[in-house]
């Protein structure tokens, strides 16, 4: 059977989320049109046979095991295996709403684009919620000013799972492995790099994106925060011309972000040349291109974190900036 939509779900461990997370996608309206692949990425025995289990139930979810090397390797070896015209990604440690893949295919078929986006709620430990987007509608029929919105923060997101894309866009594309941080945003980037047109409808939100207390943005301060800067650098390195200012504000961003999460997690004592370099880095930046490049809330945080680093701590807990 040739389905519409494939949901890559890679998995280690996380046991006790295999029910809801994988319940939430069997009762998607889309169902009988989706394939769910399945990575084992390497998880215990009682992992590996709960997942297998529920896809010998159930015909359009496949079970596939890998040696673990990492969640950018699970999801490369999905690609791989994916069938549908359409490639979406799921957590399994989050839910989605039933209708969610149903609307995110239906937006696609409009407009025939090639990247579709939706909108997710975060949810967090303290039990409190928050909508990722205000409410939009934008249509991109050119690469160049995709890319611009991606790099200045401007409603496209580094995330995949508020996201499909025609198959057609990721064949040549991977998540970059070896890292821990930013590998989302890396193949945003790079499937952004093989499209011709973008939509998003940020009324459309039924993905529920779960912070957990041990998730990979969640841990105590080490080199894996680094990852977002080392891609971005990637990503500035890859760029010209007028893209290459806008590479750059976004660069100094991801490097304002490691700030925040050394200073919260106690990692300045043993990163003190890095902090003392970054500050720099930030303070030297155009404040007019800035201005113009970022989002308000990004610019707001890069002019705190220039000032007074204790100063954005505190008004990034009231406003969620950064």
């Amino acid at each position: 059977m040739g389905y519409k939509l494939s949901v890559i779900v890679p998995v280690y461990n996380k046991e006790q989320y295999i029910d809801s997370g994988l319940s939430s996608l069997l009762h998607q309206t889309l169902i009988s049109n989706m394939e769910i692949i399945i990575i084992d990425d390497g998880s215990n025995h009682r992992t590996g046979e709960r997942l297998k289990k529920f896809c010998q139930k159930h015909r359009n979810f496949k079970y596939f095991y890998e040696k673990n090397k990492g969640v950018s390797a699970a999801r490369n070896f999905g690609l791989r295996m994916a069938n549908a015209e359409l490639v979406g990604f799921f957590d399994i440690d989050d839910y989605v709403e039933p209708a969610y893949f149903q609307n995110l295919v239906n937006e696609q078929e409009k407009y025939n684009s090639d990247i579709t986006i939706s909108d997710f709620e975060m949810y967090f430990s303290d039990g409190s919620k928050k909508k990722h987007r205000p409410v939009i509608e934008k249509y991109w029929d050119k690469r160049i000013n995709m890319l611009k919105d991606f790099f200045a923060g401007n409603y496209v997101g580094n995330n995949v799972v508020d996201k499909i894309f025609k198959k057609t866009i990721v064949e040549d594309i991977t998540f970059p492995e070896g890292y821990a941080v930013g590998e989302d945003m890396y193949f945003v980037y790079e499937a952004i790099q093989n499209s011709r047109s973008m939509y998003l409808n940020s009324s459309l939100s039924g993905y529920h994106y779960i912070f957990r207390e041990k998730s990979a943005m969640t841990s105590k301060f080490n080199s894996k925060f680094y990852d977002p800067v080392k891609l971005s650098q990637r990503m500035l390195d890859d760029n010209k011309g007028s893209l290459k200012e806008y590479a750059y504000v976004h660069l100094i961003h991801e490097k304002c972000k490691l700030l925040e999460n050394m200073l919260k997690n106690n990692g300045v004592g043993e990163n003190r040349e890095v902090y003392k370099q970054y500050r720099k880095d930030i303070r030297k930046i155009n404040i007019i291109n800035a201005f113009k490049i970022l989002n308000k809330k990004q610019f707001l945080g890069l002019i705190l974190m220039s000032i007074s680093p204790q100063l954005y701590l505190k008004i990034h807990d009231l406003m969620k900036i950064g």
